[in-house]
């Protein structure tokens, strides 16, 4: 929860592991208004009771109020993952009315929905690797017709489409992937410590053909010091993984059996993949793209 924070962009502290005094997680919101600014101190509790399934009860408000007004709070925030039973809620309106608290909760659903948003899917890899592997598709629309912003398992990608408003079949996504990530783990190249990640699939309905758009990024110690030099092996470590890479993949839809034609645009990066900083979905990957993975050009 606290990377949740501050990958949002809250001031977060924690009290670490062990007896914590009620306070796990002290956040500070601050909000920039047409007007003035507007700061508030948030404590924030979490509760793992997924193993026992067990839902939280009234007298988990029982010390809400001192355990705020001993750190100076005025917002109070429950996150668990299981749920809450009515009582919890209804002491938690209660309080709110008469303690001058602003009281939320995440329960498993609230919860879940946050670590989907696109800023935190990383977290979900980081901390549940074996739930990760079994996240399915998720898509949401963007502020353009034919454009979508989508999970799938690991990963955070785009998706787009030249004429209609949908992809023909989802399924036909999902093979493309696996086969990236089948290629993936097949690659013999020069290089290791490598991260190969989809940004996103253009579907030329017109031509009935996709672009997938791919980066290579590997660790910067192997990168050479002279630019020209570098800018050979950037384009050798394309070549390669072009080399690895089919023009088509055979797909059984329905018992029809097909072929899907493909374009790769593959791009190559140095970065310092042990730092703190690193994050193969970071934004630096994408924003600067956008109009290219939304109109399958090359980058």
């Amino acid at each position: 929860m606290r990377e949740v924070f501050v990958r949002e962009g809250y001031e977060t502290h924690w009290t670490g592991k062990g007896p914590d005094g009620g306070r796990d997680l002290i956040v500070h919101e601050k909000v920039q208004g047409p007007l003035s600014k507007f700061e508030r101190k948030w404590l924030v509790q979490c509760k793992h009771k997924s193993h026992s399934g067990k839902p939280l009860g009234k007298d988990e408000a029982n010390s809400l109020t001192t355990d705020c007004r001993r750190i100076g709070a005025t917002g109070y925030l429950m996150v668990c993952t299981t749920a809450l039973t009515s009582g919890l809620i209804n002491a938690y309106k209660e309080l709110e009315s008469s303690e001058n608290i602003v009281i939320d909760y995440w329960d498993e659903v609230r919860l879940e929905d946050r670590l989907l948003k696109p800023g935190n899917f990383a977290l979900i890899n980081q901390f549940f690797p074996e739930s990760s592997d079994r996240v399915s598709w998720k898509v949401y629309n963007t502020n353009t017709p034919s454009f979508w912003a989508a999970h799938y398992k690991k990963d955070f990608l785009y998706l787009s489409s030249r004429l209609s408003l949908h992809f023909p079949t989802v399924s036909y996504i999902g093979r493309i992937y696996d086969y990236v990530q089948d290629v993936y783990n097949q690659l013999r190249l020069d290089v290791n410590e490598v991260d190969l990640q989809i940004r996103g699939i253009f579907y030329n309905d017109k031509h009935t053909e996709y672009t997938v758009f791919v980066d290579f990024i590997a660790d910067q110690h192997i990168a050479n010091a002279n630019p020209f030099e570098l800018t050979n092996q950037e384009e050798n470590l394309v070549n390669d993984i072009n080399a690895h890479l089919c023009n088509f993949i055979e797909v059984n839809e329905k018992g029809q059996i097909g072929s899907i034609p493909l374009n790769w645009d593959i791009k190559v990066y140095f970065k310092n993949r042990s730092s703190d900083g690193y994050d193969r979905h970071a934004k630096e990957f994408y924003t600067p793209f956008i109009d290219n993975l939304k109109n399958g050009y090359r980058r």
